[in-house]
């Protein structure tokens, strides 16, 4: 696929079209419906380095300059009759200069030419909510998100849409997208360790302060990042994530004093049990490792960590502390 058509398409996958520059050549991008930057006009020739080298129909789609879009759209598919993804930018601009039914016959044309179907039939729904014609706007978006539409931002956010977003059938595709964006939150065990997510005061039994932590739930669900402050200076970060082929969570710490440690475990009634080993950058040592987790009815977060000892044998505790809740969790 040729440079021009690659950057469109994931582009328009996406939701969000943005500039690409590399040594080579600069490249003019735009957000797929965003408005245009402040100021934005024609480019100075003389002053403008971008605009000798930018595509002229990018630069125009950007600067909101719809007609002179359209037009040099245009020119490039006269000379690239193959270019299906111009036609896309066309029925966009159409949109945008209030064309909704010369937008809609465009779109049959992209269809007819291979363009992405989600992207047509997506493109489709906003000109039909636009014309008021409700149920094929609906019927539209059913098409696109049978063609595995991953735009989730742009449904979200889209105008076009807002009379029925309420509804059961579009609260259905939006759910079936942000399915496809965000498997993680379908997955009923990446759950089970949200009782830790929060900001947290972390105390000794006694009730010694030893510190803060924060930790918050990220990239779509899949995962928990902990970063914890000491009240000495010390600090620590740690990655927890659900491995469904192994039905197990495992987690990654490192601190500022050179401990590593990796474990992997499941929840055990009620409470995250890990095993695995802890690593010792000062004598490198490695030994075996492990901990738990455990809500109690107070609200309040038990982390007891244990590290074996060879000589004796025996599991010795490495740390038993009570996380108290500072504010609400953060997910």
């Amino acid at each position: 696929m040729p440079l021009r058509s690659q950057w469109i398409l994931v582009s328009f996958a996406v939701g969000v079209l943005a500039a690409a520059p590399s040594s080579a050549q600069t490249r003019a991008g735009s957000g797929y419906g965003a408005a245009a930057p402040a100021g934005a006009g024609p480019a100075n020739s003389a002053n403008d380095s971008t605009a000798s080298v930018a595509d002229p129909g990018e630069l125009a789609f950007e600067q909101h300059r719809w007609q002179d879009a359209i037009d040099e759209y245009r020119r490039l598919l006269a000379a690239s009759p193959e270019d299906r993804l111009s036609l896309l930018r066309i029925a966009q601009a159409q949109r945008e200069l209030h064309k909704y039914n010369d937008a809609l016959a465009t779109l049959e044309q992209a269809r007819t030419a291979n363009a992405p179907e989600a992207m047509v039939d997506l493109e489709r729904a906003r000109n039909l909510a636009l014309l008021g014609r409700k149920d094929d706007a609906l019927d539209a978006l059913d098409a696109s998100d049978h063609s595995g539409l991953r735009a989730l931002e742009l449904v979200e956010t889209a105008h076009e849409f807002d009379s029925f977003r309420g509804s059961s059938r579009f609260e259905r595709v939006h759910r079936n997208i942000r399915s496809r964006v965000f498997p993680c939150e379908g997955e009923p065990n990446a759950s089970d360790f949200d009782f830790w997510i929060g900001r947290w005061e972390v105390r000794e039994p006694d009730g010694t302060l030893v510190g803060t932590d924060n930790i918050e739930k990220g990239d779509g669900g899949c995962s928990i990042r902990e970063r914890y402050e000491g009240a000495g200076g010390s600090s620590g970060t740690s990655l927890s994530f659900y491995l469904p082929s192994r039905g197990e969570w495992r987690q990654v710490w490192t601190g500022s004093s050179g401990t590593l440690f990796d474990l992997t475990g499941k929840l055990v009634d009620g409470s995250m049990k890990m095993e695995g080993q802890v690593e010792y950058i000062e004598g490198n040592r490695v030994v075996a490792f492990r901990g738990s987790w455990t809500q109690g009815a107070d609200g309040r977060v038990r982390q007891r960590l244990e590290e074996f000892d060879l000589g004796a044998q025996a599991w010795i505790v490495w740390f038993d502390g009570f996380f108290r809740r500072i504010d609400g969790p953060e997910k």
